[in-house]
C-alpha cells in the first residue's frame, strides 16, 4: 500500500477501534436493560420482522453500497446516479413491503408481525437518503467521522429513547422506534457531512458500471443472507417466537462482541483491498496477515464465552433466559469461523470476482439447509450445530477460492489458523479451571463472571504480547510500526517498544 493509503487505514483503525469499544460498552448496557424490560417474545418479533426487511433491503439497494466504494474512477455523474437509484428503490420498497406485509405474517403464522413490518418498512426510504453519503465517506476513509456519527446516533436513539420507550412500557415498539429513529439521525449526520447533488440523473450511461457491479453484488448479499438467516426462518416459522427470541439472543451475544471486535477492519479492509486489487502478491500478503492477527483474537474470545456461557447469560440477559446457555455455547464456535472466513468474501468482492462467489454461497445455503433438516428433531441445539458444522464447510470452500484467486497454498491458509488456536484453547483451558473452582464453591455469579472476564483478558493479552506463536512476531511488528510506535526515539516509552521488539517480536 501507499504511504497515504497506509496512513488511512492505520487512521481508520485507530477511530474504529476507539468506536467499537464505546459501542460494544453502550450495547452490553443496552442489551441487558432491554432483556430485564421485554420478554423473550418482544425480540422473536424483531428477529422476524428484521429478516423480511433485509430480504427486501437487498433489492432496495442493489449493492450501489459497495460499488461505490469499489470503482476506481469515480464521477459525479456516477454519484448523482446511485442517489437517484438509491431513492427510487428506497421509496419503491417502501410500498411494496406495506403491501406485502400481511402475507409475510402469513408465513410465519404470526398475525403480530403485519403492523411491525409495516412500519418498520420505512428504514427502505431512509437508507435511500443516506447510503450515497455514508458510501462516500466509506470510500474517502473518513473513519473518524463516520464513527462519531454512528456513536451520537446510538447513544440518541437506543441508550436514550430506546430504554425510556421500554420503560413506559411500549413494549416491542421501543426497539421498533430506536432503529428507526437511529437511522434518521445517521442519515442526517452523514449527508452533512457529504452534501453531495441531489440532482436527478436522467443520462442512463452512469448507471452501467454501477448495477453490473452493484447487481450481482446484492444477489451474492442476497445469499449470504440466506445462509445466514436460515436458522432465524425456520425457527419462527416451526418452533414460534419464544424460541426464536431465545436463539436470537443467544447468537447475539456471541455475533455482537465478534461484530465489534471486527467491523473496525471489515471497513478499512475492503476500500484498502479494492485500491490494490491488481497486485496479487501484496493482496494475498496483506490477507493473510489480517486473517492471522484476527484469528488470533476471535479464536481465543469466542473459546471463553463457550466455557463462561452460563455466567454470560445470567448476567447480561438474566435468570428467565437459561435455555439459550447451550445454544450460545455451539454457536460461539461457529461464528468465530464466520467472521474469520468473511476476509475471503472481502477479497472476491474487491477483486470482482464475483461468479465464484455466487456458486460457492448457492452451494453453501443447499448444505445448510440439508444440516437443519437433519438436525432438527435436537432443537434449538440442532440449529445451532448445523450453524457449526456449516462454516467449517464454507471455510473449507473459500480455501480452494483463495488458492485460485491470490495463489496461496493450502498449507498458507491453514497455518494462520494455528496461534488463534492455540490461544483459543489455553485461554478456554484457564477460564474452565476458574470457572469450575468458584462454582463449585458456589460463588455469586457476577464475582465468577468478573473472575473469567479478567482470566480470559489477562491469558490472551500474556499470550499475544509477551509469548506469541511465532507466526505471530512478524504481524505484531508490522501493527507496532504502522501504529507509529517505532521505538527509534530516546523516550522511555521509545525505549521499552525498542526492548520489547528485539527481545519478543524478532522474526521467527
Amino acid at each position: 500500500m501507499s504511504k497515504n493509503l497506509a496512513s488511512k487505514a492505520v487512521s481508520g483503525l485507530k477511530w474504529g477501534s476507539a468506536s467499537t469499544i464505546a459501542n460494544a460498552v453502550m450495547q452490553i448496557g443496552y442489551t441487558s436493560a432491554m432483556a430485564r424490560l421485554l420478554a423473550p417474545e418482544a425480540f422473536g418479533l424483531v428477529a422476524i420482522s428484521s429478516v423480511i426487511l433485509r430480504f427486501g433491503s437487498y433489492f432496495a439497494n442493489m449493492g450501489l453500497t459497495k460499488a461505490l466504494v469499489q470503482k476506481e474512477e469515480l464521477e459525479p455523474q456516477h454519484i448523482r446516479a446511485a442517489f437517484t437509484a438509491s431513492l427510487v428503490l428506497g421509496l419503491l420498497f417502501t410500498g411494496i413491503t406495506w403491501l406485502l406485509a400481511p402475507f409475510a405474517a402469513d408465513f410465519f403464522g404470526n398475525p403480530d408481525v403485519t403492523p411491525i413490518v409495516q412500519v418498520m418498512a420505512l428504514s427502505f426510504l431512509i437508507s435511500g437518503v443516506s447510503v450515497t453519503s455514508l458510501s462516500l465517506l466509506e470510500r474517502d476513509m473518513r473513519f473518524k467521522l463516520i464513527s462519531i456519527i454512528e456513536m451520537a446516533a446510538y447513544v440518541i436513539s437506543y441508550l436514550g429513547a430506546g430504554i425510556v420507550l421500554a420503560y413506559l412500557d411500549f413494549g416491542v415498539w421501543s426497539l421498533i422506534y430506536a432503529t428507526l429513529l437511529q437511522a434518521t439521525l445517521s442519515a442526517i449526520g452523514a449527508y452533512a457531512a457529504v452534501r453531495h447533488s441531489v440532482v436527478p440523473q436522467l443520462n442512463l450511461a452512469p448507471y452501467k458500471p454501477l448495477f453490473s457491479y452493484g447487481s450481482r453484488m446484492s444477489f451474492i448479499s442476497l445469499l449470504e443472507f440466506l445462509s445466514q438467516e436460515f436458522g432465524t426462518i425456520l425457527i419462527g416459522r416451526v418452533l414460534g417466537s419464544y424460541k426464536l427470541g431465545l436463539y436470537n439472543r443467544a447468537y447475539m451475544l456471541v455475533n455482537l462482541p465478534m461484530y465489534m471486535l471486527t467491523r473496525t477492519f471489515t471497513k478499512v479492509v475492503f476500500p484498502s483491498f479494492s485500491k490494490i486489487q491488481n497486485d496479487i502478491q501484496k493482496l494475498g500478503r496483506i490477507y493473510l496477515s489480517s486473517i492471522t492477527l484476527l484469528a488470533a483474537i476471535v479464536i481465543p474470545a469466542c473459546f471463553g464465552i463457550s466455557v463462561a456461557a452460563p455466567e454470560l447469560v445470567r448476567i447480561v440477559l438474566g435468570e428467565q433466559w437459561g435455555e439459550s446457555v447451550p445454544v450460545l455455547q455451539v454457536l460461539s464456535i461457529g461464528i468465530a469461523l464466520s467472521f474469520i472466513t468473511m476476509f475471503a468474501g472481502i477479497v472476491c468482492d474487491a477483486k470482482a470476482v464475483l461468479n465464484i462467489k455466487i456458486v460457492l454461497n448457492v452451494v453453501f445455503i443447499l448444505v445448510i439447509g440439508g444440516l437443519f433438516y437433519l438436525l432438527r428433531e435436537f432443537g434449538l441445539v440442532g440449529f445451532a450445530f448445523a450453524v457449526l458444522i456449516g462454516e467449517l464447510v464454507r471455510m473449507a470452500m473459500y480455501q480452494r477460492v483463495m488458492h485460485r484467486v491470490l495463489e496461496l497454498s493450502y498449507r498458507q491458509q491453514l497455518s494462520i489458523y494455528l496461534p488463534g488456536v492455540l490461544n483459543g484453547v489455553l485461554v478456554a483451558g484457564g477460564i474452565y479451571l476458574v470457572s469450575s473452582l468458584l462454582r463449585s464453591a458456589d460463588t455469586p455469579v457476577a464475582i465468577t463472571f468478573a473472575a473469567q472476564a479478567l482470566t480470559g483478558g489477562v491469558l490472551l493479552l500474556v499470550l499475544t504480547l509477551l509469548f506469541p506463536h511465532k507466526l505471530l512476531r512478524a504481524e505484531l511488528q508490522m501493527v507496532f510500526n504502522k501504529m507509529g510506535m517505532s521505538g527509534n526515539g530516546d523516550s522511555p516509552i521509545s525505549r521499552i517498544i525498542q526492548k520489547y521488539k528485539v527481545h519478543i517480536l524478532k522474526e521467527a
